[in-house]
C-alpha cells in the first residue's frame, strides 16, 4: 500500500522530527508512506491565504489523482481509531492501496475545497502542524496494527 500526507512547512523542531522519523521506520513494514511537504503562502488578506494555500494543495492532489485523499479538518467527522482503521483497510483491500491525507494551513480549507474530498477529524481540537502530522503518523501506525491483530492498541 503507498500513502502520503501533503502537509504544508517542514519540521524544525528536534523532537517531532526524531518522533516523526520513529513512525515512519516503524510504518515501512507495513506500507511506503510519502510526506509531501508544500510551502505555506501568507498575504494580509486571510481569504486570499486560503484560496491559494487551497490552489497550491488541488495541484498537488491532481497530480496524484490515482490516490484516494482524505483531508483532515477539524470541523468533519470525527473519527476514532477504529473508525480510522476502516478507512486505511477499505483502501487497502478494495480500491486503489493508494491513499493520500492532506493536512490543511494554517488558515484552514476554502468551502469549495472542503466539498471536493472526504474529510474526517480527530477530534474538535487545534494542533500545531508538527505536532498534528506527528499524531497523524501515530494514527496510521495504528490502524495497521488493529487491522493486523497485532498487539499495540489495547
Amino acid at each position: 500500500m503507498k500513502i502520503k500526507i501533503i502537509c504544508f512547512g517542514k519540521m524544525d523542531a528536534k523532537y517531532f522530527e526524531e518522533a516523526s522519523e520513529n513512525y515512519l521506520k516503524w510504518l515501512s513494514k507495513f506500507c511506503d508512506l510519502e510526506i509531501i511537504q508544500l510551502k505555506e503562502e501568507f498575504h494580509a488578506d486571510f481569504e486570499k491565504n486560503k484560496s491559494i494555500n487551497c490552489e497550491i494543495l488541488e495541484k498537488k492532489i491532481l497530480a496524484n489523482k490515482e490516490f484516494e485523499t482524505v483531508i483532515l479538518n477539524v470541523s468533519s467527522t470525527y473519527k476514532s481509531s477504529e473508525e480510522f482503521s476502516e478507512i486505511i483497510s477499505k483502501n487497502k483491500n478494495f480500491k486503489s492501496g493508494k491513499l493520500q491525507f492532506v493536512i490543511g494551513p494554517s488558515d484552514g480549507f476554502t468551502n469549495e475545497f472542503k466539498n471536493k474530498y472526504q474529510g474526517i477529524s480527530f477530534g474538535p481540537i487545534t494542533l500545531p502542524h508538527q505536532l498534528f502530522r506527528v499524531v497523524l503518523l501515530e494514527q496510521i501506525y495504528r490502524a495497521f496494527k488493529i487491522n493486523n491483530n497485532e498487539k499495540y492498541h489495547k
